[in-house]
């Protein structure tokens, strides 16, 4: 079932990630609760002071772009853990609205750099073993995020059945120490590949196919965003459906997407990554169409329309996430992938920020709309891979045939 990489010589990294998504799970779900049950913020002041912090630190990419050739991506996870320890910690004290801005401005600093050096971490681990290992280990690697965050998220939803403020102190500070233990995995971890040749200078931007290819993910990222924003609105409000249905639904999404990304890659391996993200885009174009069209349906029909509507949505993502994320590799150029991962990481911010604003302007007008507008950009995110493809290394489309690892990466 599992076609899992090599792993022998990278388990303290597997570990580290597992227990970093543990961690997540548990605190994500009850931060804005905890800045406003025991930090005593106002909801409006909360929400805003969280969404300013995560925008102040979308320069971080940017500026681990340039020092990641340098200090390697081991050691900026391994910072990026701590500054997010350090920041939840800081939480656990703070009682005033600047005190709290500036806690969560360092721990978001943190997940920026996370994410903004950990690819080029498994990138340099999936060097170590044969050339098709890239697409197997993003693969494995999700899995066990998807699995560390789920199994955190059912920790946090068994912590709220303690009275008072404790559930959202023990989410907080067990956050806290899972970073702290993630970073000292990824200290001991000694298999980290060395340099064997003079880094090259970092550039300011990634060449223009590059950036082509960050703007067309940002797009593929976008579809995969939008369930997670507007699931809750679209069944309550959109469907007049159960509310307790949302997270029965999200939990299909996170098991499928935890147990099945390995599988999707051994039965796509002979196919092109460019060939097995496009058939996703259309996967993902239908499912905004399907997803449209409950509005419509008799409500006879809602539940099981809706259960069919995640399951395609899973498949979409299943093909999608590593074949990108290993693309992405590939396609940078020698000596330079670490750089590009970094920037790559814009693909998934711009989602992320993007995907609620659109959600909420298109559904006030009508409920369908999201989805069909989900729908156009798959579409246009199909056409706009096949362009990029054209100007980007053809190696890179093809797992287990791509060039030699970059050296500085």
């Amino acid at each position: 079932m599992f076609d899992l990489p090599e792993l022998r010589r990278h388990i303290p990294l597997v570990v580290a990630l597992g227990v970093d998504s543990i961690g997540t799970g548990i605190s994500g779900p009850l931060l804005l609760l905890f800045l406003t049950r025991v930090a005593d913020i106002p909801l409006q002041q909360a929400g805003l002071t969280l969404s300013a912090t995560f925008a102040v630190a979308l320069v971080v990419p940017a500026l681990v772009g340039q020092v990641v050739p340098g200090l390697g991506g081991r050691n900026i996870l391994i910072a990026a853990q701590v500054l997010q320890a350090v920041g939840l910690a800081g939480l656990l004290v703070a009682r005033d609205l600047p005190a709290v801005a500036a806690c969560t401005l360092v721990a978001a600093i943190g997940q920026r750099a996370f994410w903004s050096s950990v690819f080029s971490v498994i990138a340099d681990a999936s060097d170590s073993g044969p050339a098709e290992d890239k697409d197997r280990w993003f693969a494995f690697t999700n899995m066990v995020q998807n699995t560390g965050y789920a199994l955190g998220a059912l920790a946090a939803g068994a912590l709220l059945l303690i009275p008072g403020d404790l559930p959202y102190l023990l989410a907080i500070s067990t956050n806290a120490v899972c970073f702290v233990a993630s970073a000292l995995l990824l200290l001991s971890d000694r298999s980290a590949r060395r340099a064997d040749a003079a880094p090259v200078r970092a550039h300011r931007l990634p060449a223009l196919p590059y950036l082509g290819l960050i703007g067309v993910a940002a797009l593929f990222a976008f579809c995969s965003t939008i369930l997670g924003s507007g699931l809750g609105v679209c069944v309550v409000d959109g469907l007049a459906a159960p509310a307790a249905l949302v997270g029965p639904l999200l939990a299909v999404n996170t098991i499928l997407s935890a147990v099945g990304q390995a599988s999707a890659v051994r039965l796509t391996r002979r196919r092109s990554r460019v060939a097995v993200m496009v058939v996703a885009g259309i996967i993902f174009a239908v499912w905004g169409v399907c997803t449209a069209a409950l509005g419509l349906a008799p409500a006879a029909i809602i539940v099981p329309g809706l259960i069919l509507s995640v399951l395609v949505y899973s498949v979409a993502e299943l093909l999608h996430g590593p074949r990108s994320l290993a693309y992405a590799a590939d396609a940078a150029p020698p000596g330079q992938r670490s750089t590009y991962l970094s920037w790559f990481q814009y693909s998934f911010a711009l989602a992320n920020i993007a995907a609620p604003g659109v959600f909420a302007a298109t559904f006030s007008v009508d409920p369908g709309l999201p989805w069909i507008i989900t729908s156009v950009v798959a579409l246009v995110a199909c056409v706009g891979l096949v362009l990029v493809a054209r100007v980007l290394p053809p190696a890179a489309a093809r797992p287990g045939r791509a060039g030699p690892p970059s050296p500085g990466a």
